[in-house]
């Protein structure tokens, strides 16, 4: 595991080699996203692409809380990592799969026998069709979350040793997966909406089967076999500790948007479908915000672990100066050729000039994303995690407070979906700064 030491060599080279594999990977996993819309977009209807979009606002609800616990949970394996104390690391490790496992199970049952309620009562559908589709697609999607959980536990303790790349070979094997099976159940097959779900969910399955072989061939630390996985209670008792503030950070995200996908839907199918379209090309610029998000968090953590205060200091500023670099290369395409993009997913008229106004702001205000979001890491790997959940709570009420304010208050149109962005980026920003410099955030190590 030396070579995927963070805790030596320049700061900045160590944050981006390691963030690199991270953005290709949520590159593929956007990439297959994209298909997804695209496809069904184009062999569907538009009608079918403005569900997809709606689904995927309380969908990612449940990946963002395998992510939380995964990820929180993780920090503590990154400063046992740092500290030297692999017995303790490798305690640490069985003690998340076997949480992990059980939230899979548990959250793969309730959610795909609860899919037409979530469709009426929780994204607020109206309309047979829509909701037939929101349904459907709810309750296939579903069955693979118990795939989901495994893989974000695998992937967030191969993180917190170092070793970012990983996820991108998973990555690669479930998008080809998906690119496979989406051309042949929706465009040769007439399976529709069904057809996409089903081609996600194998593409899961295949993605965590793979990542679990290559950790236990990779790694003996964390070869567990049958009767090896163990269940800490102390370790799950600081794993818990850990994780519930990121996992709150990440429903706050989840739930946030689906409150603006609920005013989103109020708008009709021709705002669905452009804030659909819009939202995909907006997650491709969050990439290297994200990435790089993800590699302080490891950073931090290893830093912190053994003791390097300086290097972690040193770190978020060269973070920083990378994401505003790389959202520029990013943004500035998108926002010139937003009008092509859009027409990909097979809209037109109305619906095309809406996604370029949604597409073209967005990619104005990012800057502040990329500004605020590294801390957010940082403080997590530190171990304050409740600092990276509170910016996230500022972020997302503002966000979505400013919305509604906005249309009902002031009679706002459907714009006011995405200008709201400006005021929760902002106010963030604003609460990691005074938090950074208050130096807080030194005193949350969690390992001696």
């Amino acid at each position: 595991m030396r070579k995927n030491d963070l805790t030596k060599g320049p700061e900045w080279r160590a944050i981006l080699a390691f963030s690199l594999p991270i953005m290709l990977g949520s590159l593929l996993q956007q990439l297959y996203s994209t298909v997804d819309g695209i496809i069904v977009g184009n062999f569907v209807s538009s009608t079918a692409l403005a569900a997809l979009g709606s689904c995927m606002s309380y969908t990612t609800l449940f990946v963002f809380l395998a992510m939380g616990v995964a990820n929180g949970s993780s920090v503590v394996i990154s400063q046992l990592f740092g500290a030297g104390q692999h017995k303790e690391m490798r305690r640490t490790a069985s003690t998340i799969l076997i949480m992990l496992i059980v939230l899979g199970v548990f959250f793969t049952v309730a959610c795909t026998l609860t899919a037409r309620a979530a469709s009426r009562y929780i994204l607020k559908i109206e309309g047979e069709e829509l909701l037939g589709y929101c349904t459907t697609y709810i309750a296939i999607y579903s069955i693979g979350l118990i795939f989901q959980f495994i893989y974000n536990a695998v992937s967030a303790i191969l993180r917190a040793v170092g070793d970012s790349r990983a996820a991108l070979y998973f990555l690669m094997v479930a998008t080809l997966i998906n690119v496979v099976l989406d051309l042949l159940f929706v465009a040769v097959l007439p399976w529709g909406v069904a057809g996409a779900a089903l081609a996600t969910i194998i593409a899961q399955a295949a993605c965590m089967a793979v990542s679990l072989r290559y950790m236990f061939k990779k790694y003996p630390e964390f070869r567990f076999k049958r009767f090896e996985l163990v269940f800490d209670k102390a370790k799950f008792s600081v794993c818990l500790r850990m994780a519930i503030p990121t996992t709150i950070q990440h429903l706050v995200i989840s739930f946030g948007h689906i409150f603006l996908q609920r005013l989103v839907n109020s708008f009709g199918a021709v705002t669905m479908a452009a804030f659909t379209v819009g939202s995909r090309y907006d997650h491709y610029a969050s990439i290297p915000i994200m990435g790089i998000n993800q590699a302080m968090s490891a950073f931090a953590g290893q830093n912190t672990g053994a003791g390097r205060y300086d290097r972690v200091k040193r770190g978020i500023f060269s973070a920083l100066a990378m994401d505003l670099v790389l959202v520029v290369l990013v943004c500035v395409p998108i926002y010139i050729f937003a009008a092509p993009l859009a027409k990909l997913f097979g809209v037109s008229g109305e619906e095309v000039n809406q996604t370029v106004e949604y597409l073209r702001y967005i990619c104005l205000c990012y800057p502040l994303f990329a500004l605020y979001i590294p801390f957010s890491g940082m403080f997590q790997g530190c171990g304050d995690p409740m600092a990276s959940t509170t910016a996230s709570f500022i972020a997302l009420v503002v966000r979505t407070s400013a919305a509604y304010i906005m249309v009902y208050a002031f009679g706002a149109g459907y714009a006011a979906c995405w200008e709201n962005v400006v005021f929760g980026w902002s106010g963030a920003l604003l609460f990691d700064i005074i938090y950074y410099f208050s130096g807080r955030w030194k005193t949350k190590r969690l390992v001696k």
